[in-house]
């Protein structure tokens, strides 16, 4: 017997199957007709709707079969998902994948199978249309023409279950653009209305009435013109005509207004034009700030004039904006299916075209809303997504690492952490920031960081390290000697430090030339290295001055004297570096450090005394201070 394989797309099928919701439910009358019919039509004892899940076929729908699943490695349908084709196995007792198949030598003893994939609307496969025959038989071109007919049948039937799920999440989509669109004109900081062509307010928020002194009723049945100030009425109705005409897309002006109570303010007023998708025009929108303070404290503080010219700049550039984003926003209401086109259209030129993750999520971190970046980093798209929560998509470890920071998000709070992420091409370190949404969840920013903590890192050891040999260098010494001589201290244990210099390293040099010299250095960092490997730590000083740290000495002077040995035993034993044959030999100081007064710096000249002392004694030896 040979088990079926997994699809290519395994994962994005699961992931279709899955957010049908049929698996595990009741028959449904609809599918049990067919298969009864397609039973009788081609006279066979057994007819399926079979669904492949993970681990087993599932029948959603039987005719002639008791069983409502069997194990998905043993299953005819998991060939037949493989092919675009009906698949047909005509004898199943000379067929090399089923002779000996469990449901072939025992029950229901499949002779003949035939099984038309079932496809969701991306073309996943989902399962089979299937009968079954307990003896063999023949399948003619017709019959597997009509098999493929019955098969459509049933497809329709997940197409449209897959319509109305994706039809709620439209509706979903637009309910969350309209409270977007309230929240923005009710709770903006400036009076906003919208005005019908002939002057009256159609629709003026909290703000405004305030501003004017009016209730909400009182505004809607009064015209702007009566409330505008003779002055200034001629050259408002000038720039609307100006608007009205596509001679400009935005006006701006101050004006003053007649309060309720008889007093007049200054405003900023912002208008703009909005029209229906045909070009014709269908009502203005404005945007109003009261500037009675400004003008008050222009005629009392002229010093202040260009100070205040560039405020107001700055003001109608910031409203502008503000017109122009309610603009698309009251424009894109016209038709509701239109509004969440350009709602979507907008969001992902924004978001697609930014190199980082952004998101939203809800209360139950199931992504609501994802840009193109995951199908790159991840190979998910928007709609397999959001049946996914995070923890689903990042992984166990990652998920763990960034729980306490989403609780804080869930929470009200703003917070950014680095995390990996494991994704299609490899591991990559990001930088991720989750700002609160107004509506509970949250929204995700990650940007790829991994490049510039690979900057950090390589500078970071450039900064600690000697470039020729690779050791760690003077300040990494140090900093380490010190660190070595305080847990020294506090684990009451003996420590010891070596100071190296080559014999006569300076006439080789001299004598051979410096890449000779250089090649000399490095190989005795390495030999260094190979004789106190996890004894301690070995760095590189200056030219040929080496040092090293030995710690967790139970026998101080005996740890020693064994290392100094085997050092001068390894160079004594070099005689050749590249083609060239040499003599090596070098000078040891040793200082043994337990616990006392004695600072870093004074620890590393007591080595280096010791270290001449040994010169002084004729070289290629050392000396414990």
């Amino acid at each position: 017997m040979i088990e079926p394989c997994s699809p290519a797309n395994e994962p994005l099928r699961q992931l279709a199957l899955d957010s049908l919701h049929v698996l595990d439910t009741n028959a449904l009358e609809k599918l049990d007709r067919i298969t009864r019919l397609v039973s009788s039509y081609f006279n066979v004892p057994i007819a399926l709707v079979s669904l492949i899940d993970r681990e087993r076929q599932w029948f959603l729908s039987r005719c002639g079969l008791e069983a409502r699943e069997t194990p998905r490695n043993i299953s005819f349908c998991g060939h037949a998902i493989l092919q675009k084709e009906t698949f047909v196995v005509q004898d199943t007792a000379t067929d090399e994948r089923f002779f000996d198949n469990p449901l072939v030598i025992g029950e229901p003893k499949i002779g003949f199978y035939a099984g038309r994939p079932l496809l969701s609307l991306n073309g996943l496969p989902l399962g089979t249309l299937c009968i079954i025959d307990r003896q063999p038989r023949t399948f003619s071109p017709q019959q597997v023409a009509d098999l493929h007919d019955f098969a459509a049948i049933v497809e329709e039937h997940f197409h449209s279950i897959e319509r109305n799920i994706y039809t709620e999440s439209l509706e979903t989509d637009l309910q969350r653009s309209d409270a977007l669109f309230e929240q923005t004109f009710s709770q903006t900081a400036v009076g906003m209305a919208l005005v019908s062509l002939e002057g009256y307010w159609l629709r003026v928020n909290p703000r405004l009435c305030d501003m004017l002194g009016y209730s909400e009723r009182e505004l809607l049945e009064r015209s702007f013109q009566v409330l505008t100030h003779p002055d200034d009425l001629n050259n408002d109705l000038a720039l609307l005509r100006r608007l009205l005409s596509g001679e400009m897309s935005t006006c701006s002006m101050e004006k003053r207004f007649f309060r309720a109570d008889g007093a007049t303010i200054w405003a900023q007023l912002t208008v703009s034009l909005n029209r229906l998708p045909d070009g014709s025009p269908h009502h203005f929108i404005s945007a109003i700030v009261d500037i009675t303070e400004r003008k008050v404290a222009e005629n009392n503080l002229r010093t202040l004039q260009h100070e205040l010219e560039d405020r107001v700049i700055q003001r109608t550039k910031e409203l502008n904006i503000v017109v122009n984003k309610l603009n698309l926003e009251i424009e894109s209401r016209v038709h509701a299916q239109y509004l969440l086109n350009t709602e979507k259209e907008r969001l992902r030129a924004i978001t697609d075209n930014v190199p980082a993750l952004i998101s939203q999520v809800g209360p139950d971190l199931v992504y609501q809303f994802t840009n193109s970046a995951y199908m790159h980093w991840f190979g998910f798209d928007e709609a397999m997504l959001k049946n996914m929560t995070i923890r689903q998509l990042i992984g166990e470890k990652a998920y763990l690492n960034a729980k306490p920071l989403i609780e804080k998000a869930l929470q009200g709070q703003t917070v950014s952490f680095e995390n990996e992420l494991q994704t299609l091409t490899g591991e990559r370190i990001v930088h991720t920031t989750l700002v609160p949404c107004e509506i509970q969840g949250f929204y995700i920013l990650s940007m790829d960081i991994s490049e510039l903590k690979r900057l950090q890192r390589r500078l970071e050891y450039d900064v600690t390290h000697d470039v020729l040999t690779g050791l760690p260098n003077r300040r990494a010494f140090l900093s380490q000697l010190t660190q070595s001589m305080a847990e020294c201290v506090a684990d009451r244990q003996s420590m010891a430090v070596l100071f190296i210099d080559l014999d006569g390293f300076k006439q080789i040099n001299d004598t051979f030339g410096h890449d000779f010299g250089d090649a000399i250095l490095k190989t005795f960092a390495k030999l260094l290295g190979g004789c106190i490997q996890r004894l301690g730590l070995v760095a590189r000083l200056a030219g040929d001055e080496f040092t090293a740290i030995l710690w967790h000495l139970s026998e101080p002077r005996a740890a020693v004297g064994q290392v100094c040995e085997e050092i001068l035993a390894q160079l004594a034993r070099l005689t050749r570096i590249g083609e060239r044959q040499i003599t090596l030999s070098a000078s040891i100081g040793a200082v043994i450090y337990s616990g006392d007064s004695t600072t870093a710096k004074m620890l590393l000249g007591q080595a280096d005394t010791a270290m001449y002392r040994a010169k002084l004694a004729g070289k290629n030896q050392y000396s414990i201070y």
